[in-house]
Protein backbone atom coordinates (compact mmCIF):
# COMPACT_ATOMS: atom_id res chain seq x y z
CA UNK A 1 0.00 0.00 0.00
CA UNK A 2 0.99 3.53 -1.00
CA UNK A 3 1.40 5.77 2.09
CA UNK A 4 0.11 9.16 0.62
CA UNK A 5 -1.83 12.47 1.84
CA UNK A 6 -5.26 10.92 1.79
CA UNK A 7 -3.61 7.87 3.70
CA UNK A 8 -2.04 10.32 6.21
CA UNK A 9 -4.98 12.05 6.96
CA UNK A 10 -6.94 9.49 7.56
CA UNK A 11 -4.95 7.62 10.11
CA UNK A 12 -4.67 10.89 11.70
CA UNK A 13 -8.91 11.80 11.94
CA UNK A 14 -8.99 7.75 13.03
CA UNK A 15 -6.42 8.76 15.88
CA UNK A 16 -8.42 11.62 16.99
CA UNK A 17 -11.53 9.86 17.12
CA UNK A 18 -10.18 6.82 19.08
CA UNK A 19 -8.26 9.21 21.78
CA UNK A 20 -12.00 11.25 22.12
CA UNK A 21 -13.70 8.01 23.26
CA UNK A 22 -10.90 7.08 25.04
CA UNK A 23 -11.62 10.25 26.68
CA UNK A 24 -15.43 9.72 26.79
CA UNK A 25 -15.23 6.57 28.38
CA UNK A 26 -13.03 7.24 31.29
CA UNK A 27 -14.76 10.45 32.06
CA UNK A 28 -17.57 8.89 32.69
CA UNK A 29 -15.41 6.38 35.18
CA UNK A 30 -14.39 9.13 37.20
CA UNK A 31 -16.42 9.97 40.45
CA UNK A 32 -16.18 13.80 40.88
CA UNK A 33 -16.58 13.59 44.61
CA UNK A 34 -19.28 16.44 44.97
CA UNK A 35 -19.44 18.01 48.42
CA UNK A 36 -22.79 18.11 48.73
CA UNK A 37 -25.52 16.67 46.30
CA UNK A 38 -28.58 19.28 47.16
CA UNK A 39 -27.36 22.44 46.05
CA UNK A 40 -30.77 23.54 44.80
CA UNK A 41 -32.17 23.04 48.43
CA UNK A 42 -28.64 24.74 49.46
CA UNK A 43 -29.64 27.88 47.34
CA UNK A 44 -33.14 28.10 48.47
CA UNK A 45 -32.13 28.96 52.14
CA UNK A 46 -29.45 30.96 51.64
CA UNK A 47 -31.42 33.73 53.69
CA UNK A 48 -31.36 31.56 56.46
CA UNK A 49 -27.28 30.60 55.95
CA UNK A 50 -26.51 34.26 55.74
CA UNK A 51 -28.22 35.47 58.93
CA UNK A 52 -26.58 32.82 60.38
CA UNK A 53 -23.35 34.43 59.11
CA UNK A 54 -24.43 37.52 60.20
CA UNK A 55 -25.25 36.56 63.56
CA UNK A 56 -21.78 35.30 64.17
CA UNK A 57 -19.97 38.82 62.83
CA UNK A 58 -21.85 39.84 65.53
CA UNK A 59 -20.67 37.94 68.19
CA UNK A 60 -18.01 39.92 70.55
CA UNK A 61 -15.68 36.66 70.75
CA UNK A 62 -15.49 34.13 67.45
CA UNK A 63 -15.33 30.79 67.54
CA UNK A 64 -11.75 29.52 67.67
CA UNK A 65 -10.48 25.86 66.03
CA UNK A 66 -7.27 25.33 66.27
CA UNK A 67 -5.31 21.45 65.03
CA UNK A 68 -3.35 20.47 68.32
CA UNK A 69 -0.58 17.78 66.22
CA UNK A 70 0.64 16.62 70.15
CA UNK A 71 -2.35 15.92 71.24
CA UNK A 72 -4.06 14.72 67.89
CA UNK A 73 -6.91 16.36 68.03
CA UNK A 74 -9.10 19.54 66.63
CA UNK A 75 -10.19 21.74 68.88
CA UNK A 76 -13.15 23.82 68.86
CA UNK A 77 -13.45 26.82 72.12
CA UNK A 78 -17.10 28.42 71.71
CA UNK A 79 -17.38 31.56 73.42
CA UNK A 80 -18.17 31.35 76.23
CA UNK A 81 -20.88 34.59 76.43
CA UNK A 82 -23.24 32.94 74.41
CA UNK A 83 -24.60 29.99 76.35
CA UNK A 84 -24.27 26.47 75.91
CA UNK A 85 -24.02 25.45 72.66
CA UNK A 86 -25.90 22.86 70.52
CA UNK A 87 -25.85 22.05 66.64
CA UNK A 88 -23.88 19.52 64.12
CA UNK A 89 -20.08 20.04 62.25
CA UNK A 90 -19.97 18.40 59.16
CA UNK A 91 -16.00 17.48 58.64
CA UNK A 92 -15.17 17.34 55.07
CA UNK A 93 -11.73 17.28 52.39
CA UNK A 94 -12.28 18.82 48.83
CA UNK A 95 -9.93 15.86 47.91
CA UNK A 96 -12.41 12.95 48.60
CA UNK A 97 -15.95 12.60 49.58
CA UNK A 98 -15.15 9.27 51.18
CA UNK A 99 -13.61 10.66 54.08
CA UNK A 100 -16.70 13.04 54.91
CA UNK A 101 -18.38 12.94 58.58
CA UNK A 102 -20.96 14.40 60.54
CA UNK A 103 -20.50 15.00 64.44
CA UNK A 104 -23.14 16.44 66.96
CA UNK A 105 -21.52 19.36 69.00
CA UNK A 106 -20.73 18.54 72.45
CA UNK A 107 -19.08 20.42 74.82
CA UNK A 108 -17.83 20.20 78.20
CA UNK A 109 -18.55 23.41 80.81
CA UNK A 110 -15.49 25.82 79.57
CA UNK A 111 -16.90 25.33 76.07
CA UNK A 112 -14.41 23.04 74.27
CA UNK A 113 -15.00 20.43 71.97
CA UNK A 114 -12.33 17.79 70.87
CA UNK A 115 -12.52 15.89 67.32
CA UNK A 116 -9.97 13.35 67.89
CA UNK A 117 -7.94 13.33 65.01
CA UNK A 118 -5.73 10.46 65.07
CA UNK A 119 -7.27 8.48 62.49
CA UNK A 120 -8.24 11.29 60.09
CA UNK A 121 -6.39 11.24 56.77
CA UNK A 122 -3.25 13.85 56.59
CA UNK A 123 -4.06 16.97 54.65
CA UNK A 124 -6.89 19.94 54.32
CA UNK A 125 -9.86 19.83 56.49
CA UNK A 126 -12.93 21.69 56.02
CA UNK A 127 -15.55 22.10 59.07
CA UNK A 128 -18.76 23.90 58.99
CA UNK A 129 -20.25 24.35 62.77
CA UNK A 130 -24.04 25.31 62.06
CA UNK A 131 -24.97 25.88 65.57
CA UNK A 132 -27.01 27.43 67.97
CA UNK A 133 -26.95 28.98 71.98
CA UNK A 134 -30.24 30.87 73.41
CA UNK A 135 -31.67 30.35 70.67
CA UNK A 136 -29.80 32.05 68.10
CA UNK A 137 -28.18 30.38 64.83
CA UNK A 138 -24.38 30.81 64.24
CA UNK A 139 -22.59 28.95 61.49
CA UNK A 140 -19.01 29.08 61.12
CA UNK A 141 -16.49 27.36 58.31
CA UNK A 142 -12.94 26.43 59.10
CA UNK A 143 -10.17 25.15 57.56
CA UNK A 144 -7.82 22.73 59.13
CA UNK A 145 -4.40 20.97 57.77
CA UNK A 146 -3.95 17.76 59.98
CA UNK A 147 -0.75 16.60 60.23
CA UNK A 148 0.18 13.29 62.16
CA UNK A 149 3.63 14.35 64.26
Amino acid sequence: MKFNWGTGIALVYGAFALIMVGVVIRSQQHDPGLVSKDYYNLDLNYQEHFDKKQNTANLPDMLEVRYDAVRKVIRLQFPAKVGTPAGAIKCYRSATAKDDFNLDVQTNPEGVMEIPAGQLTKGLWHLEIDWQANGTKYFNEALVTVTHA
